[in-house]
C-alpha cells in the first residue's frame, strides 16, 4: 500500500505508460460523501492518475466510458443497530451500467455501518460493475480514511 506521503504514478496493469483514468461518482446528503470523494480524488491525483469527481446528477458519459477505475460513493442509511443499507440507492441505480468496469465502492457513516458496504457492492455488481473493493468510511475520520482507501485500491489496481 502506498504511504500517505509517497507519490508513485499509477499505471495500467498491462504496462502502458498512460496514467490511469479515475472517475469518482458520489451521492451525498450532508456533504460527507462529497468530501470523501474529493479526498479520494486528491489521493488518486497525487498518485499520478487523471481524476474526475462528479455527483450522480452530473455524470460525464465520455469520462465514464474512458475510465479505467471508478469509485462510487453514497452514505449509510438505517438505524444505529440495524437496517443498514446504501442511502439514496435509487439515485445510484441511475448511473449508467458499469459493464466490465473496475469499481471501488465507498460509503460514509456516523456510528455503525453494519453490512452496508457489502450491500452497496452487491447493488453495483447487479449494475454490471466488477467491484474490486468496498468500504465504509467514518465521517469523523475522512481526512485519513478516504486517502488510505484510495491508496489501497490504486496500489491493487496497478499490481
Amino acid at each position: 500500500m502506498l504511504g500517505m506521503g509517497e507519490s508513485k504514478p499509477v499505471r495500467l496493469p498491462d504496462g502502458e505508460s498512460s496514467p490511469v483514468n479515475v472517475v469518482i461518482i458520489h451521492q451525498s446528503r450532508t456533504g460527507n460523501t462529497q468530501r470523501a470523494a474529493e479526498l479520494i480524488g486528491g489521493a488518486a491525483e497525487a498518485a499520478g492518475a487523471t481524476v474526475s469527481v462528479r455527483p450522480v446528477t452530473n455524470i460525464d458519459f465520455k469520462e465514464l466510458a474512458d475510465a479505467d477505475l471508478v469509485f462510487v460513493g453514497t452514505w449509510v442509511d438505517g438505524l444505529i443497530l440495524f437496517g443498514h443499507r446504501p442511502g439514496d440507492s435509487d439515485k445510484v441505480r441511475r448511473i449508467p451500467k458499469l459493464w466490465n468496469k473496475r469499481v471501488a465502492a465507498f460509503m460514509t457513516h456516523a456510528v455503525n455501518p453494519g453490512g452496508a458496504a457489502e450491500k452497496f457492492a452487491a447493488l453495483l455488481e447487479e449494475h454490471g460493475a466488477d467491484v474490486v473493493a468496498a468500504r465504509s468510511l467514518n465521517r469523523r475520520r475522512l481526512e485519513t480514511e478516504a486517502p488510505a482507501f484510495a491508496d489501497e485500491v490504486l496500489a491493487a489496481a496497478s499490481a
